[in-house]
């Protein structure tokens, strides 16, 4: 009886521990690194007030930023109060053209500052806007993201990660990939999966539009200097959420090894049916006879199936007749162990083989990123100097020059009479009186023959 109740709280203790674990320690948050950047001399004696209203004004004046000064900025926000004024400074200097100039400490610190403010939404949003805002996340930003936002059950957020992440096609980081993959299990098993926050559902899209064609009586045509042909690139043009969930399912399982594992083959399997790719997915079921396939992962395809709404369609049809085939005699091998387990066990192998490496990393590039703010500044101060002292000599120049005509002008006297005279400016006289009629002359007048005289 001792036994058995002994093994019952284990049992307990084990699943508290697993609901409250965060895939990575505490030490990978790097936090005494991170904030040694607040003790240097730039950053220490930095106003953000008086900062944010030297690049506002530099801004409308000159519609010039220095890169340096949005860093020192970004680096600088410790407080939920200049959160939005950063955003907005980032985005006015992308129409900059110092923007390529942009540092990649800039870059990390507006990401983790979002995070650390569990500003979600507004990170999503950032991320999202590539061009508005040119910020896209390294190795560690995203580990970081993606291992909070789980911890905080924001699994809607951490597939939109994931879903950015793929269209950049690089999931060569095993953390970042191990992360990706579970936070995308994790929303694809929500009951409330429809869409994420900031992408509309195509229906709800397509009933505004609907709408907006029937308010509008009167077409209005606009003369344009040529027509674009639209095209859709099946990546960066994709809006729908279920789509965009697929293709990462399909990018991360030919980082696991495609159909060679139990892994790889669920997590294409399951992009295809999310990413409607009908006609792909026939032929992938057709090679899968005698490969594994989750059991889980098989129901969450027949569910995805179900929701289909144009079931109508040929494609469709054979895929779901295809899927029903792989269980027949011959078909895949069904692996009844749950797919979350699989890739936990992914995920906690690949923080144990690469999470020291990448804390001993990350924390040497802080102290360059400090080493290469403080050489970018004093080349910047002494650049300013060089300005300075150009301008005093120019200056200096001038006054000699002053004063040599103020001392020779005697000798010089001739010279200067004639230089003056070339300066002057002669007008033509102006005619005050009535204007004279021009006269006509007429083409067609002939003159009469003169006779002269013998």
């Amino acid at each position: 009886m001792l036994k058995l109740f002994v093994q019952h709280n284990r049992r307990l203790a084990g699943s508290v521990w697993m609901s409250r674990r965060t895939f990575l320690s505490e030490a990978y948050q790097c936090r005494d690194a991170w904030n040694a950047r607040l003790t240097t001399p730039i950053l220490a004696k930095v106003n953000l007030d008086t900062l944010y209203y030297d690049l506002e004004q530099r801004f409308q004046q000159r519609n010039k930023i220095s890169a340096l000064d949005i860093d020192i900025y970004a680096n600088k926000l410790i407080d939920e109060q200049h959160i939005d004024e950063v955003a907005d400074l980032l985005y006015k200097f992308r129409l900059t053209e110092e923007t390529s100039n942009t540092l990649d400490s800039t870059q990390h610190a507006l990401v983790r500052n979002y995070l650390d403010h569990q500003c979600y939404g507004q990170l999503i949003d950032v991320l999202n806007n590539r061009i508005g805002y040119g910020i896209f996340l390294d190795d560690y930003a995203a580990t970081l993201a993606l291992d909070q936002l789980i911890k905080a059950k924001e699994f809607r957020y951490a597939a939109r990660i994931a879903t950015l992440l793929a269209l950049q096609e690089d999931f060569s980081n095993p953390i970042v990939r191990a992360l990706s993959l579970y936070s995308c299990y994790r929303f694809a098993k929500t009951p409330d999966a429809e869409h994420f926050d900031d992408l509309a559902p195509t229906e709800q899209v397509a009933a505004e539009t609907e709408g907006q064609k029937k308010k509008k009586k009167d077409e209005i045509k606009v003369r344009v200097k040529f027509l674009r042909n639209e095209y859709f690139d099946d990546h960066f043009d994709l809006k729908d959420s279920q789509q965009l969930l697929g293709k990462t399912l399909i990018e991360l399982s030919r980082s696991y090894g495609g159909s060679s594992n139990a892994i790889g083959t669920s997590c294409e399997l399951l992009g295809l049916a999310l990413y409607r790719k009908y006609e792909q997915g026939v032929e992938f079921a057709g090679k899968l006879a005698g490969k594994e396939l989750v059991e889980e992962v098989l129901q969450m395809v027949r569910k995805v199936l179900e929701k289909e709404q144009a079931k109508e369609d040929e494609k469709y049809g054979a895929f779901c007749e295809a899927v029903e085939q792989l269980t027949a005699a011959g078909g895949v091998k069904l692996k009844k162990e749950s797919f979350e387990k699989l890739i936990l066990e992914l995920v906690n192998k690949s923080i144990a083989d690469n999470e020291a490496a990448l804390i001993e990393t990350q924390k040497k590039t802080y102290n360059d990123w400090c080493t290469l703010r403080q050489k970018r500044l004093d080349e910047e101060l002494e650049r300013l100097q060089r300005a300075k002292r150009l301008k005093e000599i120019e200056q200096l120049t001038v006054e000699m020059e002053k004063e040599e005509q103020k001392l020779w002008f005697f000798e010089n006297e001739d010279k200067i009479d004639l230089e003056i005279d070339s300066k002057r400016v002669f007008y033509p006289k102006r005619w005050f009186g009535k204007k004279k009629k021009p006269r006509t002359v007429d083409v067609d007048y002939v003159p009469p023959e003169v006779r002269q005289r013998n």
